[in-house]
């Protein structure tokens, strides 16, 4: 059983995992995710109370799983798993994804190759509310990451995110809706298969693979290796902090200059111009030297 580990996402997956975890007795578990509750949240997580819209779905998640599972020590930021402090990710045995995003996905991959921990990926729908998968990166250095998965364009334009200082901060297309979403039923099946296959994996395989499940097949199941990309950049050594900091930003609809002292990503996906409320901020200057805005 794993000691020490860190949940990316308490939604409806990250819910049900985080539940998995106290009721095998992990000793250690560490919750990121930076949204609100929405009244669609409460209705699929067992975590989340009535009346609760608007809370943080940390706070929230950690008041219950802290009532139900004593025994683990629960702990959690609400913020973006980017902006989680370093020393989480060194103690980390592993780290289980349960974002919604691909550019997430992709903040996590640059995390898990930096720090060395492996990642059990996991998504809902896309073609229909009974469709699953789970993914197993491990830490190996010939193994593959999310990344790697992505075609070459895919992964360029996830970068130019949090790496580019040239175009306007909110890139409204970096993410494609999925067109179903998933059911409470649906999210607690794959979340038991994902902290089983964490748990197994971990032990015996050394390679990436993905179990794809889909209740309306026959078979329901089928599993997939992955192999690491050589055009994938995370498997190459990389000098200053991990995500380049936006020290200068400008409003594109005011001109009011700021400093935001923050991730690239983050300013793009939460920036707001103090004077005129707009999300039009563009990246005037950026450092790599230090990183910034980390939350224990």
């Amino acid at each position: 059983m794993f000691h020490q580990v860190v949940v990316a996402g308490i939604g409806a997956l990250g819910s049900e995992v985080a539940r998995n975890l106290g009721l095998l007795g992990c000793e250690s578990v560490f919750v990121a995710d930076a949204d609100r509750l929405e009244e669609k949240n409460i209705k699929r997580s067992v975590l989340f109370r009535e009346g609760a819209a608007g809370q943080s779905k940390v706070s929230s998640a950690l008041d219950r799983l802290r009532a139900w599972f004593p025994q683990t020590h629960w702990s959690g930021a609400p913020v973006e798993i980017a902006d989680v402090d370093p020393e989480r990710f060194l103690k980390a045995e592993v780290l289980f994804s349960c974002v919604d995003t691909d550019l997430a996905r992709t903040e996590i991959s640059a995390i898990a190759a930096t720090y060395g921990f492996p990642v059990c990926d996991a998504g809902l729908g896309g073609t229909s509310t009974r469709v699953g998968r789970v993914s197993w990166f491990p830490d190996a250095d010939s193994a593959a990451c999310f990344a790697c998965l992505l075609t070459s364009k895919r992964r360029a334009a996830l970068l130019s995110v949090w790496e580019s200082d040239v175009h306007t901060c909110w890139d409204k297309t970096q993410e494609e809706a999925a067109q179903w979403t998933s059911t409470a039923t649906m999210a607690s099946i794959v979340a038991g298969l994902q902290v089983e296959i964490a748990l197994s994996a971990a032990k015996e395989r050394n390679d990436a693979f993905s179990v794809y499940v889909d209740l309306d097949q026959t078979p329901i199941s089928r599993t997939v290796q992955h192999r690491q990309s050589a055009e994938c950049p995370f498997h190459t050594e990389v000098s200053g902090a991990l995500f380049p900091i936006c020290t200068l930003a400008e409003c594109g609809t005011c001109r009011r200059q700021l400093s935001p002292n923050r991730r690239i990503a983050w300013v793009r996906r939460w920036g707001v111009c103090p004077s005129c409320g707009s999300r039009e901020l563009i990246i005037r200057e950026s450092s790599r030297t230090e990183v910034i805005g980390s939350v224990s």
